[in-house]
């Protein structure tokens, strides 16, 4: 497979389980995604800010700073104002997902919710599907 350059859409994932992390990476670089890589939750506004990735998958439980915590500086962000969402959990339904961002203030819906274990066939449909509509 071919070496992707910068115009090869960027999927930043921000998952404290490292065999997570490893085993969507992977599948993701075999698909011709750029990947970057993420387990402390804590630096991970600074390090997405800097990337400008095209695609976060944020799991929403992680110690010291919660998923949603940070999909709340995500979404206030600016420097991610064009940045899809794709929130990942094996805990939370989409259902409660709603929930948890009303309590968080009135967050809004992320662009894609994945239930835990993740598909890689649904996480590659869901990317296909939103980097068609920013086209």
């Amino acid at each position: 497979m071919d070496t992707p350059d910068s115009s090869t859409p960027l999927v930043a994932i921000v998952d404290d389980e490292q065999d997570i992390v490893t085993y969507l990476r992977l599948a993701l670089e075999d698909h011709g995604y750029r990947v970057m890589a993420i387990t402390e939750s804590s630096t991970a506004i600074e390090r997405l800010n800097a990337a400008d990735p095209d695609f976060i998958c944020l799991d929403l439980l992680m110690p010291r700073h919660t998923g949603v915590a940070l999909y709340g500086e995500i979404v206030h962000s600016p420097d991610l104002e064009n940045c899809s969402v794709l929130i990942m959990s094996g805990l939370a339904q989409k259902e409660e997902l709603a929930n948890l961002l009303e309590r968080a203030g009135g967050l809004p819906e992320p662009d894609r919710f994945l239930e835990k274990p993740i598909r890689i066939k649904q996480l590659l449909e869901a990317l296909s599907e939103l980097e068609g509509a920013d086209t």
